[in-house]
C-alpha cells in the first residue's frame, strides 16, 4: 500500500485547457469561426450566451441581420437580453440606447439631438457568418479573421445529394449530455477508440445497435491526417466481412464520427461522415457543441426516413436517457459520468499514459504546436485564406466494409 496521507493534487496546465481571454488555447480557438446558436434561435427576443469565458448577446434585427455583442450596455452596464430587437438594431431596456449589427450606437433618446454622433460610441461585437443552420462568430483580431472552411462533408456547391442542418448536440447545450467539464476532456475523447470497448461494452453493456461492437477484437491504429488526427478500427465481424472505421479530430475543436449504426451486412466503400461537430468551451469548466448535419435529400428536401446519429434514440443506451438516479448512472455510466467524473479541468500531471492513449497525445502534441505558432505570430493550421482553396477541403472520416475475400487480398 501506499499511503495517500500528504498526497498533494497539482494544478492543471492552462495551456491546453483554460479559454479566456489572453490564454494560450483561448487565443487560438479565437482564431477559427465558432459556433455559438441555432439559426432559429435568434427570434424577436435576443439570446443570452456565454463562449469562451465571455458574456455575449446574440440578436437578428427586423432586417434580418444578425448581431453579437458583449451583453452589457455600454451606457450603464443593463443586460442587453431585456433589450428590444428592432428594425435597425436592439434598444437597452434601461435608457433606450440602440446599437447596430456591428456594435455602432445610433440613437440616445435621453440625450440632446446629434449626441450619437458626438459620442461615437461603440458596443464591442464580432463579426457574424451563417451557414448550415448555425450562427457562427469569429472572437480572434479583426486583422487575422479567415474565411468560413468549406469542408467537402458541408460544401453543397459541390454536393447535391444533401440539406444541411443545424442541430445542438443531444439536448440544451450538451454533448451527449456531457456538459459540466473542460472542453478538451471531451474533444479528445474522440481519438480514445478503446473507451468504446470499455465504457460502452463492457462495463455498460452493448450500447450501440450495429456492427462497430460485434466480432473479433478489432485491430487499432492512430495517424496524423491533413486536418489533425485519426484512429482506424478493423474488426472482422461475425458474418465475414470486415469493418474499417475511421474517425476525425480536427484541430482545434471539430469532430468527425461516422455512423456508429453500420451493421456491416454488406459492401460499403467510404461511407462518409455525415455530421461537422463543434466542441465549444463555454468557459474553462463547461462545453456544449452544435453541429452541421449534411442530411440526404430526397426530391431537394431532407429524406423523413433519414435521421442522423445524433438523432438516433438508442434504448440500450443510457446516457440517452435525462434523468437517471445515482444507482443506476453506476451501473450504467456513460460518457457524461467519465468525463464528468473527472476534475472538471482534468489535471495532466495525475495521469499515466499508456499506449491505447496514442490518439489522446498526438492530438495535443497538435495542440500546442498551434499554440506555439500563434504565440510567433503565425496561423494555425485549418485556415483557409486562399479563396481558391476553399472548396471540398478534403476530410478522413468514414466507414467501409469489405467482403472476408477483399480483405484478405489487401
Amino acid at each position: 500500500m501506499r499511503s495517500a496521507y500528504g498526497f498533494k493534487i497539482p494544478a492543471e496546465d492552462p495551456t491546453l485547457t483554460h479559454v479566456t481571454p489572453g490564454s494560450p488555447m483561448g487565443e487560438v480557438l479565437r482564431r477559427y469561426w465558432q459556433p455559438i446558436a441555432l439559426a432559429e434561435d435568434l427570434t424577436d427576443l435576443p439570446k443570452r450566451i456565454r463562449a469562451l469565458g465571455e458574456d455575449l448577446v446574440a440578436f437578428r434585427d427586423k432586417s434580418g441581420k444578425a448581431g453579437v455583442l458583449h451583453l452589457h450596455c455600454a451606457h450603464r452596464g443593463t443586460s442587453l437580453e431585456y433589450g428590444r430587437v428592432e428594425q435597425d438594431g436592439i434598444r437597452c431596456c434601461y435608457h433606450g440606447w440602440k446599437y447596430r449589427a456591428d456594435g455602432k450606437c445610433i440613437e440616445m433618446p435621453c440625450e440632446q439631438p446629434g449626441m450619437p454622433e458626438r459620442l461615437d460610441v461603440w458596443q464591442p461585437a464580432y463579426p457574424v457568418h451563417e451557414f448550415g443552420g448555425l450562427v457562427f462568430v469569429y472572437m480572434g483580431p479583426a486583422e487575422k479573421q479567415p474565411l468560413f472552411p468549406m469542408y467537402d462533408i458541408i460544401d453543397t456547391t459541390k454536393r447535391k445529394d444533401v440539406v444541411l442542418r443545424g442541430m445542438r448536440i443531444w439536448g440544451d447545450c450538451a454533448i451527449g449530455f456531457v456538459k459540466d467539464c473542460n472542453w478538451l476532456q471531451h474533444t479528445e475523447n474522440v481519438v480514445d477508440p478503446f473507451h468504446l470497448l470499455m465504457l460502452h461494452q463492457a462495463i455498460s453493456g452493448d450500447q450501440f445497435n450495429g456492427a462497430l461492437m460485434q466480432g473479433t477484437r478489432p485491430d487499432i491504429g492512430f495517424e496524423r491526417t491533413s486536418l489533425g488526427v485519426r484512429y482506424r478500427f478493423v474488426r472482422e465481424l461475425p458474418n465475414g466481412n470486415h469493418l474499417i472505421r475511421y474517425v476525425e479530430a480536427v484541430v482545434p475543436n471539430i469532430s468527425l464520427i461516422a455512423n456508429i449504426h453500420e451493421k456491416g451486412e454488406r459492401p460499403v466503400e467510404q461511407d462518409r461522415a455525415s455530421e461537422m461537430t463543434w466542441t465549444l468551451p463555454i468557459d474553462d469548466t463547461h462545453v456544449c457543441g452544435y453541429s452541421i448535419v449534411a442530411w440526404p435529400a430526397k426530391d431537394g428536401e431532407p429524406d423523413p426516413d433519414w435521421r442522423p446519429r445524433t438523432d438516433t434514440v438508442i434504448p440500450q443506451r443510457p446516457g440517452w436517457a435525462r434523468d437517471r438516479s445515482y444507482e443506476d448512472r453506476q451501473r450504467k455510466p456513460d460518457d457524461m459520468e467519465a468525463q464528468e467524473s473527472q476534475p472538471a479541468i482534468a489535471v495532466h500531471a495525475l495521469e499515466n499514459l499508456a499506449l491505447s492513449d496514442t490518439g489522446v497525445v498526438m492530438f495535443r502534441k497538435l495542440l500546442r504546436e498551434q499554440v506555439a505558432r500563434v504565440q510567433r505570430g503565425e496561423d494555425p493550421m485549418n485556415i483557409v485564406r486562399d479563396p481558391a482553396k476553399n472548396a471540398a477541403i478534403p476530410t478522413n472520416a468514414w466507414n467501409t466494409v469489405r467482403p472476408q475475400t477483399r480483405q484478405a487480398a489487401e
